[in-house]
């Protein structure tokens, strides 16, 4: 396994960072492309054209592969385009067959820059105080601030602006997509990777959010059997929707399959309907064994550290956070090839 660190293009994509992630032994970088608020630290770049128009240009992509690989890192996978290429998409909306054009050309202008991956979460976040449907900063341990989610401080936000979304009609919406764009991913030589929701609660603002479960990933993967089609296996929303002995369970049973693409890194303490985000080495998960599950499994795949809690003195970016995230996860992945139960199946 290899670690694996996430850039935003023209907020935290920046030449010394990518310095920073090499002096800390990375070399995968996991580009995003997010729409800028006021508060850019930035601004635009030569590469800022990938956050316009409809879909990814193989031109663009080409220059950012460069650019970094310029920089001596590795471009492993892209975020999925902002929600306003793809609402139409989610929704079941006039428009929609355009959108998964659009889509799909981006697939195939990723497959001939030769970037491998492409992340995407099946969940309609707008109207969150705190990106993720986070309802409130706290302090952890140390005072470190950490973000919390509680189910019970949702409960009255108005429907979107798009209306509602039930379950059934929302799961129509993920299949017919995704039958639309997995053959155009296998073709291309890219893998198309799942998050889960996050948070795993049935619906925000009327809107359902359905890859909330073991079982939902088993209903999307025979849906649409394909090697191209496969989970971000997030370990912290994982741990907030079962207990440590049916993660490491659900590990095994995904991993077996060859359906686990990418892996999220992130210590999580409660359940979907409330639950922190905390230090990965305080977390519900044993991360040693966890590793070891993965590899067990045979997942030999990217881990990136992920939503790392802000400590005091820390810069925007969360150096010093990071720094932290990145070295625990280092000295896990070396225990986790160390004997012992490294060949055990999870639960023994």
């Amino acid at each position: 396994m290899k670690i694996v660190e996430r850039l935003i293009l023209d907020q935290s994509l920046t030449d010394d960072n990518i310095a920073y992630l090499r002096q800390l032994g990375v070399d995968q970088l996991t580009v995003a492309f997010l729409d800028m608020g006021v508060n850019d630290p930035t601004g635009r770049s030569s590469l800022s054209r990938l956050r316009e128009g409809a879909y990814y240009e193989l031109d663009d992509l080409v220059a950012l592969k460069q650019w970094v690989e310029a920089r001596g890192m590795t471009v492993a996978a892209l975020g999925l385009p902002n929600f306003r290429r793809w609402d139409k998409v989610f929704f079941g909306l006039p428009g929609r067959d355009e959108q998964i054009e659009d889509l799909c050309r981006t697939v195939r202008n990723m497959g001939r820059a030769g970037i491998p991956i492409l992340q995407s979460a099946w969940h309609y976040n707008a109207g969150a105080p705190i990106p993720l449907w986070r309802t409130s900063i706290e302090e952890g341990r140390g005072g470190a601030k950490i973000t919390r989610f509680e189910s019970a401080l949702v409960q009255g936000v108005p429907p979107s602006r798009y209306g509602t979304l039930a379950e059934e009609d929302a799961w129509d919406n993920f299949l017919y997509f995704l039958r639309a764009i997995v053959p155009v991913a296998e073709e291309s030589g890219v893998t198309l990777t799942i998050h889960p929701s996050d948070p795993q609660v049935p619906a925000i603002a009327g809107v359902a959010r359905i890859v909330r479960s073991a079982e939902a990933y088993d209903r999307m993967l025979a849906a649409v059997p394909s090697p191209a089609l496969a989970m971000t296996f997030c370990l912290g929303c994982f741990a907030q929707m079962m207990e440590p002995e049916a993660v490491y369970r659900a590990i095994d049973h995904f991993g077996r399959q060859g359906r686990i693409g990418y892996v999220h890194f992130r210590g999580v303490q409660g359940t979907p309907e409330k639950f922190d985000e905390v230090f990965p080495d305080e977390g519900k998960l044993d991360m040693i064994r966890t590793m070891r599950a993965l590899r067990a499994a045979g997942y030999a795949g990217l881990v990136q550290p992920d939503h790392a809690p802000h400590v005091t003195g820390d810069t925007d970016y969360g150096h010093a956070s990071h720094a932290f995230q990145i070295g625990y996860l280092r000295g896990v992945l070396q225990a986790a090839q160390t004997d012992g139960d490294a060949g055990r199946a999870p639960g023994m």
